[in-house]
Formats: structure tokens, C-alpha cells, sequence
């Protein structure tokens, strides 16, 4: 037997024990608990514990196969204490309607997906004496933890994406304040008008503080937790400058205004800065491409006559 065979044979193996530890995982977290089978022989409403896990919603029919695989990664991970607070606050920022146990539960499954692929690629370029083992297993390492990674790198880009369209529809958002309240209406009254006639991200952002308001949350209150999500300093600004107007009496129409003209003046700012770097960017395919090319043009000619005096 040479040893590409005995290799074969361990890898066998090992994977058979893994398939056989992975199956009595599944069945073992398939059976109810003592507490699951006593619940419907009780009396009275059933109660739920503050720390119990959240549901994976986001999965469709994957969660509900592989729930109790999924649910067992998504624990170990929140048991790592990987930042669940920011995670949270990130999460708002993108406007994303997942929960944490969603999101860990993708990076779990990116995490599993790009394991497989790696493996069979390894697998295959081992089987045609292309691949040593340990460095096929040092790559579907790297490929699990750059996948488990991954899914923080698309949330970061959504929440930039979401901050840019923020920043865009700002301007208009705040002269529509300024002219409901111009018209008569309260600042509940102008936040509604907005969030039920405009469109995009932040007319979301204000629906959600009129859900707080209507829930039971104080105007000031919603609008400081919308603040707390957005963490966008010109939208800051302009709800602070709301908030002490509605504390301190001070005219609405008036303050709403000038925050309007501010973020008119911020916008044209910012559009000259983008302008500046842009011209900034021309200058480079002009200085390193068309710049020598017409020096070529210019010097290969006379060099062409040297050469043929010579």
C-alpha cells in the first residue's frame, strides 16, 4: 500500500468521525428538553426567560432544518462576547431588520459554505498530487475565517451606502420641516407630514420615531434615539437644534430654517471638496499617461534622424 493510499484512508476516516459527531450533535439538540415536554401541562400563560436565545427569523426554511445546529454555533459565538453592543448599534446604522442571531447565523453559514468549497478544491488538487495536506489545510482555514469576516466587510458597505443616501435626501428632508412648520403644523405634526409623503432612508428613520412617539416615548426622547442610530453629525446637529427649540419655545419655523440653510451650505461644501479631489484624480491619467506619450511623440522623430545621420 503506498502512502497516497494510507493518506486517503485517514482522510476517510476522520471524515467519517466528523459526519458521526455532526449527526449525534443534530439529534441530540433535536430532542426536547424537560422544560419543552412539562410546558403544555402546566397552568396559566407560558413564561420565557429574559436570557433566552433569539429566534433565527432570517433563514426561512434553513432555520427551521438546521435550527438547532445553527442555534448552537450562534450561543458559542455570543458565549465569545464578539461585541454584541456595537454589533447592534451597526446593525441600526444600516437599517438592516436583522437581529444578532441572524447576522451570527449567517456568518456561520458563509463561514461553513466556503469551508465545503475550499475543502472539495483541496480535496480534488490532493487527489492529482497538486496540493500538500497542511498546506490545504492551512487554506481552508484562512478561507473560513476571511468568509466568517466577509459578512462584516458587506455591512460596513451598507451602512456607507446608507449614510450617502442619508446625507443626499438631508437637504430636502429639512426644507419640508421647515416648510410644514412654516405652514401651522406641530413638529410631531411636520415629522409626520415628511415620514408619510417622502421617501427613502431617513423619512424611514422618521417613522420610526413617530412609532416611539406613539408607543409612549416623549418627542425629544425618539428623536435623541434617532439620533443615537443615525450617528451622522450633520443630522446631529439639526435634531439638537430641534430639540432645544421644542424644550425652550423658541419659534420652530425660524430654527428649522436656519438648520436647513446650514445643511445647504454643509452640502455645497462637501460638493466642493468631491469637486477638488476629483480635479485632483484628472490630473493623474494626464501626468503619467498623456504627458510621456507626447513627450515620445516629440523626441522619437529627431531621435529617428540621429540615428539615420549616423
Amino acid at each position: 500500500m503506498t502512502a497516497t493510499l494510507w493518506l486517503a484512508i485517514g482522510l476517510a476516516s476522520i471524515g467519517g468521525i466528523g459526519l458521526t459527531m455532526l449527526a449525534m450533535v443534530a439529534l441530540r439538540f433535536n430532542k426536547p428538553t424537560l422544560v419543552q415536554r412539562v410546558a403544555p401541562q402546566m397552568r396559566g400563560p407560558a413564561r420565557t426567560h429574559q436570557t433566552e436565545p433569539q429566534s433565527l427569523t432570517a433563514l426561512g426554511t434553513l432555520s427551521t432544518i438546521t435550527a438547532p445546529i445553527i442555534q448552537s454555533g450562534v450561543n458559542q459565538l455570543n458565549r465569545l462576547n464578539l461585541g454584541n453592543i456595537q454589533l447592534n448599534a451597526r446593525l441600526a446604522q444600516a437599517g438592516s431588520r436583522l437581529n444578532i442571531a441572524d447576522y451570527r447565523a449567517q456568518q456561520l453559514v458563509m463561514a461553513v459554505a466556503a469551508a465545503a468549497v475550499a475543502t472539495a478544491g483541496c480535496i480534488w488538487a490532493a487527489i492529482n498530487h497538486a496540493l500538500h495536506p497542511l498546506l490545504g489545510l492551512v487554506l481552508v482555514l484562512t478561507a473560513t475565517i476571511l468568509a466568517f469576516f466577509a459578512r462584516d466587510n458587506l455591512l460596513t458597505t451598507q451602512i456607507n451606502r446608507r449614510r450617502a443616501k442619508i446625507l443626499a435626501e438631508f437637504p430636502t428632508i429639512a426644507e419640508l420641516l421647515a416648510l410644514s412648520v412654516a405652514a401651522g403644523d406641530s413638529a410631531r405634526g411636520a415629522l409626520e407630514r415628511v415620514a408619510t409623503t417622502a421617501n427613502g432612508e431617513l423619512a424611514y428613520e422618521f417613522s420610526i420615531v413617530l412609532a416611539d412617539i406613539r408607543s409612549g416615548d416623549g418627542l425629544t426622547t425618539a428623536l435623541k434615539a434617532c439620533s443615537d442610530r443615525l450617528q451622522l453629525n450633520p443630522v446631529e446637529r439639526f435634531i439638537a437644534g430641534l430639540t432645544v427649540a421644542h424644550e425652550r419655545g423658541t419659534p420652530l419655523a425660524t430654527v428649522l430654517h436656519a438648520q436647513a440653510t446650514d445643511v445647504r451650505e454643509l452640502t455645497k461644501r462637501e460638493l466642493l471638496e468631491v469637486a477638488g479631489k476629483k480635479e485632483i484624480g484628472m490630473l493623474v491619467p494626464l501626468i503619467f499617461g498623456v504627458l510621456p506619450l507626447t513627450v515620445v511623440f516629440a523626441v522619437f522623430p529627431g531621435l529617428s534622424l540621429l540615428n539615420i545621420g549616423l
